[in-house]
C-alpha cells in the first residue's frame, strides 16, 4: 500500500512538473522585442501616419500591425548601431518599413473607396473596416496561400445568386 501511495505521488509531481515546463514551451522570447519602448508624442520620420496621432492610438496600430502579419515589434524598425538592443524607429534602413507605409496606404485607400460610402452622414473621416489581417492572416509574406486564391473560389454558375458581381460590374462602368 505505501509502495502505491509513493509511485501515486511520484507521478502526481512527475505530471505537474510537465504541465508546468509545457506552459513554458509556449512563452514568447521576450529578448526579441528588448529595446521596444514607443518614445513620447513627439514623433518623427512619420510619413503616412497623422503626426499629431497619440502614443496610444499609435501602439495600437502597431500592435495590430505585428499581430495582423505575425511578426513582433522589432520587424519593421532598423536597430540602432550603436546598441542593437533597441530599435531605431526614425530609421528608413529597412524596405519592410517602407512596405508597411504602401500597405497602410492601400488599406486606406480601399476602406476609402469601398466602405466609407457606407457610412452615413456625417462620413468620418477615417474607416477602419479592412486592414492588414485580411490578406495576411498571420504572415508576413502571404504570396504562398494567395497565389492558389483561384482555386479557393467556386467558378462562375449562372444558377447561383449573382447580385453582388452584377453590383460590381455595375459600379465598374
Amino acid at each position: 500500500m505505501k509502495l502505491k501511495k509513493k509511485l501515486l505521488a511520484l507521478s502526481s509531481a512527475i505530471g505537474l512538473l510537465l504541465v508546468i515546463l509545457g506552459l513554458f514551451a509556449f512563452k514568447t522570447d521576450l529578448n526579441s522585442d528588448r529595446g521596444y519602448v514607443v518614445p513620447n508624442d513627439s514623433w518623427e520620420n512619420l510619413k503616412v501616419l497623422p503626426q499629431d496621432i497619440s502614443k496610444d492610438s499609435l501602439e495600437f496600430l502597431m500592435n495590430n500591425y505585428a499581430t495582423s502579419l505575425g511578426v513582433k515589434c522589432n520587424y519593421c524598425p532598423a536597430v540602432i548601431k550603436k546598441d542593437p538592443t533597441k530599435l531605431d524607429f526614425p530609421s528608413d534602413a529597412k524596405i519592410e518599413k517602407e512596405i508597411g507605409r504602401e500597405m497602410i496606404k492601400m488599406t486606406n485607400e480601399i476602406n476609402a473607396i469601398y466602405f466609407q460610402r457606407h457610412f452615413p452622414d456625417p462620413k468620418p473621416e477615417q474607416v477602419n473596416v479592412f486592414n492588414c489581417v485580411f490578406c495576411h492572416r498571420g504572415t508576413a509574406n502571404p504570396e504562398k496561400y494567395l497565389s492558389q486564391m483561384g482555386a479557393m473560389y467556386k467558378t462562375y454558375d449562372p444558377d447561383r445568386d449573382n447580385r453582388k458581381e452584377k453590383f460590381q460590374e455595375e459600379m465598374g462602368k
